[in-house]
């Protein structure tokens, strides 16, 4: 078993925690969140941060509270941004897609929140819950469903704990909304992304209505302070080498090896409807160390990591590519062969290695049958 055990998942071992968000903040939650989520690009990061930044210094800075620390009845809201990335460069946010979905939830529901939480604290997803803070005068949750970012809405603590992920709206940048109501959290994620490309290929998600006191048992801890003092360590521009070091003493992060890119694969298999994601796969001959080789196995995001032919890494880990050459991390769509890159590994939150957490989102759900290492 390699030491192995279940953890309880409140129990993520961050410390740090920040209580507020302000104007300066931006950019290394940005920064955190993008490591988060490896595998997306930041064409949007201008506009996106600039619009963060002006509301942050108009209406000033964002209460961050942990869900203990609030009122136990408070009802609460999980928001993020569903679908793709490229449609939410062409067709940017008009600023209060957010703000809508949450009033259109408190509509149906008879409800008002006290405050808003992410579903999940990675890419742009982190960035539209302070701005709907912001804009509602909400203090914002220092908690979210992932502790990362999955493909599929229902893989959160939260779903997993039994809070209900409907009702839920799904509002776009056409102005226009849709209301789902069904009691499984997997057909409530199919009906959504069939209704995404109707509403302009990208929606504001309001989602997981519940209260603080049902937080405190079911949401993951710290995760958006977690993203800005990450931020804040890949701003410092250090050597890769400190840089790990400094990432090792506050998350975790390993280095797996370091190598060139000598081969890409790209849509190269079939894959299953239920993953939105295309499998390939690239390989890195290692440079020093071992000299092995490493394939690195992509779904939507690094779901495993081979090392001459032994699995070293798999999801739920946080799997990501730090270019070498450049001082930055590389996302899945930058990649060229040649490329200098460190082959990263961060441990997720505790719950996803727990039974129920790796059946959801572990290496069985991409399709590739084998245990994960830590379980060996």
């Amino acid at each position: 078993m390699n030491g192995f055990s279940p953890v309880d998942q409140r129990s993520s071992g961050y410390v740090g925690a920040i209580a507020s968000i302000a104007a300066h903040d931006v950019t290394a939650l940005f920064e955190g969140a993008k490591f988060y989520s490896p595998a997306v690009g930041d064409a949007n990061k201008s506009s996106l941060t600039s619009w963060l930044i002006g509301l942050l210094e108009r209406n000033g800075p964002v209460s961050l509270r942990r869900p203990e620390v609030i009122a136990t009845e408070t009802r609460c809201i999980a928001l993020c941004v569903i679908g793709s990335g490229s449609a939410l460069a062409d067709l940017p946010p008009a600023g209060d897609e957010f703000s809508v979905a949450v009033r259109q939830i408190e509509q149906l529901t008879e409800t008002k929140f006290g405050a808003i939480y992410p579903l999940a604290a990675a890419t742009v997803s982190a960035l539209a819950p302070v701005a709907a803070a912001s804009q509602l005068g909400l203090p914002l949750i220092d908690a979210d469903g992932m502790g990362r970012t999955f493909a599929l809405i229902h893989h959160t603590a939260m779903h997993l704990a039994g809070i209900p992920i409907t009702p839920l709206v799904a509002h776009g940048p056409t102005g226009e909304s849709v209301l789902i109501q069904t009691p499984a959290g997997p057909r409530a994620d199919r009906l959504l992304r069939g209704s995404v490309d109707a509403l302009g290929g990208w929606a504001a998600l309001a989602a997981y209505p519940t209260t603080a006191g049902e937080l405190r048992r079911a949401a993951l801890p710290g995760t958006m302070s977690r993203l800005i003092n990450v931020g804040r360590v890949l701003l410092c521009g250090a050597d890769p080498d400190r840089l790990l070091v400094r990432l090792a003493a506050i998350i975790g992060c390993r280095r797996i090896g370091r190598g060139r890119i000598v081969e890409l694969e790209h849509l190269s298999r079939p894959t299953d409807w239920t993953i939105p994601a295309h499998p390939s796969s690239l390989v890195i001959e290692e440079t020093g160390g071992l000299g092995r080789q490493l394939r690195i196995e992509l779904r939507s995001e690094i779901v495993a990591v081979f090392a001459d032919g032994e699995l070293v890494a798999a999801a739920p880990d946080l799997l990501c590519l730090f270019d070498v050459s450049r001082g930055v991390l590389a996302t899945l769509d930058s990649l060229e062969p040649g490329d200098l890159v460190d082959v990263l590994a961060t441990p997720a939150d505790a719950i996803w290695y727990a039974p129920e957490g790796t059946a959801m989102v572990g290496l069985a759900s991409h399709g590739i049958p084998l245990s994960h290492p830590r379980r060996r």
